[in-house]
């Protein structure tokens, strides 16, 4: 994904305010994401400030800033995602897999590339789950 835009709090609500979207457990997923690096960022700039001529803690400082508005914007495209389907990935996502299975009578390779997608996406977004738990955050 390539970030075009800065992203802070206040922007983030008011996009979310504004489209009438919801912080979903998918969403809460990739702002602690997001949180983590701007918690790297701040002491990025600290090291930045001490030594403002090195090339490679500078170019690190852009790229934990990247990776946290990265993740903000995922959140907001999450987000929509899930208003458009009606349903949220994580705390409806095994109504939605156990629906599949119903309808291809447990043959998931019959599903369609969007529902196959949908699936590994909910898949993604466990893993990330069960990493976040495990790391404490």
């Amino acid at each position: 994904m390539v970030v075009d835009q800065y992203m802070n709090f206040h922007e983030y609500q008011k996009i979310m305010d504004s489209e009438g979207l919801r912080n979903s457990m998918a969403v809460k997923l990739y702002l602690t994401k997001a949180a983590h690096f701007y918690n790297q960022q701040k002491a990025l700039q600290q090291a930045v400030g001490s030594h403002p001529h090195n090339l490679a803690l500078s170019a690190e400082l852009r790229r934990v800033d990247e990776s946290r508005v990265e993740n903000v914007w995922l959140a907001i495209e999450t987000a929509k995602a899930e208003k458009l389907q009606g349903w949220q990935y994580l705390e409806d996502g095994s109504d939605y897999v156990n629906t599949l299975l119903v309808k291809y009578e447990g043959q998931m390779d019959r599903c369609s590339r969007l529902e196959s997608l949908k699936t590994e996406y909910i898949e993604i977004l466990e893993e990330m789950q069960q990493r976040q738990i495990k790391n404490g955050a």
